[in-house]
């Protein structure tokens, strides 16, 4: 298994000039924020917990908006000032992976991916959300470090 953590640059980084020490949330474009928001509440149970003027709705997982308050996890920022891209900009952990894709399409999403076990050992979906945002869904459990940091030979 190979070692991500330990580079040279990563040793040479002089921690008193600063560090990353997570990721602070992720800005899903959403040219009309009312009914993105309606999309990603009822397809994956992200909940309001607070705006940003009127160009953005903060969101977290939980089963009401104070769960998700209290949830330490990532937060989601809906953002009508950014255009939809085509590519993954967000990879969502799930439990259930199969049923997180019916809800999801029951929703508007378009599979773009249906659940699988790829090569790695990672069980994974993409779906595309109504606004034309990519997202990819990973299996959580299935995220080990011998299939997240496998190296191919050649």
């Amino acid at each position: 298994m190979q070692n991500n953590t330990s580079t040279p640059a990563a040793a040479a980084l002089d921690m008193e000039q600063g560090e990353v020490v997570g990721v602070g949330y992720v800005r899903i474009p959403a040219p009309e924020l009312e009914p993105l928001f309606d999309f990603y509440n009822k397809a994956f149970g992200m909940q309001r917990i607070g705006g940003i003027l009127g160009h953005a709705i903060i969101m977290n997982v939980g089963r009401t908006p104070e769960e998700a308050t209290a949830n330490k996890r990532v937060r989601v920022i809906l953002d009508n000032r950014l255009a939809p891209v085509d590519q993954n900009p967000v990879a969502f952990m799930v439990r259930g992976i199969a049923g997180v894709v019916e809800r999801a399409k029951a929703n508007g999403a378009t599979v773009t991916m249906e659940p699988l076990v790829a090569r790695n050992g990672n069980v994974v979906s993409k779906i595309v959300d109504p606004t034309g945002n990519r997202i990819e869904l990973l299996e959580e459990g299935s995220d080990k470090d011998e299939n997240l940091y496998l190296v191919e030979k050649k």
